[in-house]
């Protein structure tokens, strides 16, 4: 991080550059525009029954054969409103429903060159999302809008070693892209809000590692464990509308041209997946994991008049969360199969880590999805997950950002999903 010597009344705070979502604790998706959204994720690392198993386990892949195609289009609604309590000072409203609509989708494809070996493409974007805020909501200092995105590509190779055990390795080259915008309060009496905002881009590098046993044809194991990516974002902040006590203050201190190094960590994650078919209809599956959110990184961004420590970053201590799934697959008849799975996951915050841009509480899934084989070659899918957040609470109060507190009253997801996968010879 590098700053200059800061005056008496600024100190810029960054703390939480990501959009308020709840997702597997923090904003790593399992849904992505496949067929995992019917089962609310379980069976992530062991179904391997299309070609999205290069990222959810690349070991996967050597139980697909000839040349085979898989995605989908997902689009995602949700409701993440804020309702302020009687302890909060700042004047505004409650800042609307800070996500509404938002887009996603995946594509993935699969060969088999030799009998024991396979290779695999991807593009899949399974890392953060986007809110954006009123401009007069009562959380304004603290944050207005916030984008977090992280798009993979990923080649993909497997090997079938012996009996029923194959290995596989994804490599996940990542673009992200960061913005964070949040309000200013100006110093001269009645003036109106200035703005303070942050743009940039990183690519980084990581692997997901993946193991799977087949015990028999209808049974077995996955383990996956995806290590870090570190996204290098930074640059210097862009100020609009400062009043002139403000300006000169930034000025003399050096911060106005300041740069932030907003490095953040993609989380390492380890899951254990286990599939089992009980008869020639039914088959059930289930899930553990482990997401390493305590390495995750800082993300906030604000002015304050903090007299303390004059620094561009402050670290937020979040914590790693669990995850557990259950989920079944029944064939209804020759050409039909209906899915369903439940799953819960672990906060990344508590009481005292959470912040307005990040309401991120407990999260319950329930998913349910349909596939109908068209012929020999297409089969076609679609699946819908309701993802529960609850009401977690929140409380910010530093310098002229003032004190604001509530709650995000009745947060949830809705994922719609259309999914495709082709067989070829």
């Amino acid at each position: 991080m590098s700053t200059r010597s800061a005056g008496k009344w600024v100190g810029l705070l960054v703390a939480g550059f990501l959009a308020g979502t709840a997702h597997a604790g923090g904003v790593f998706l399992y849904e992505f525009g496949t067929t995992d959204v019917g089962y609310a994720s379980a069976g992530y690392a062991a179904r391997a029954d299309s070609p999205a198993t290069l990222l959810t386990n690349p070991a996967g892949m050597t139980r697909l054969d000839g040349i085979q195609l898989g995605g989908g289009l997902e689009l995602v609604y949700a409701n993440l409103t804020f309702a302020p309590d009687s302890a909060t000072t700042v004047s505004g409203n409650n800042g609307g429903n800070a996500v509404g609509f938002l887009p996603n989708g995946s594509l993935f494809a699969t060969f088999a060159p030799w009998s024991d070996f396979r290779v695999g493409f991807g593009v899949a974007s399974n890392f953060g999302l986007a809110a954006k805020w009123d401009d007069n909501w009562v959380g304004r200092y603290y944050v207005t809008q916030a984008a977090l995105v992280g798009l993979s590509i990923l080649p993909s190779v497997a090997w079938h070693i012996a009996g029923g055990l194959s290995v596989g390795v994804t490599f996940n080259v990542m673009f992200g892209y960061l913005k964070d915008t949040v309000a200013v309060r100006n110093l001269e009496p009645n003036a109106t809000d200035g703005a303070l905002g942050l743009q940039s881009t990183a690519w980084g590098v990581g692997a997901n590692v993946g193991l799977m046993y087949e015990f028999t044809k209808g049974s077995r194991l996955g383990i996956l464990y995806t290590s870090p990516v570190n996204l290098s974002f930074g640059g210097t902040p862009n100020f609009h509308g400062l009043g002139p006590i403000l300006t000169q203050k930034l000025a003399a201190s050096g911060l106005a041209t300041a740069t932030i190094n907003a490095g953040l960590t993609v989380p390492q994650t380890v899951m254990l997946s286990f599939f089992q078919a009980l008869n020639q209809q039914w088959a059930l599956m289930a899930d553990v994991g482990w997401n390493n959110w305590a390495a995750f990184g800082t993300v906030e961004l604000g002015v304050t008049n903090a007299d303390t420590q004059h620094s561009l970053t402050t670290h937020i201590g979040y914590l790693n969360t669990w995850h557990g799934a259950l989920g079944a697959q029944v064939q209804l008849s020759e050409p039909w199969e209906l899915d369903f799975g439940v799953a819960y996951d672990s906060a990344m915050t508590n009481a005292q880590t959470r912040t307005l841009a990040l309401p991120i509480g407990d999260a319950w899934r329930i998913g349910i999805g349909t596939k109908w084989a068209l012929n020999s070659n297409w089969t076609l899918g679609f699946a819908y997950e309701f993802l529960w957040g609850g009401s977690p609470s929140v409380y910010q109060s530093r310098g002229t950002a003032g004190t604001v507190s509530g709650s995000y009253n009745n947060t949830y997801f809705n994922f719609f999903v259309f999914n495709f996968a082709w067989k070829g010879g």
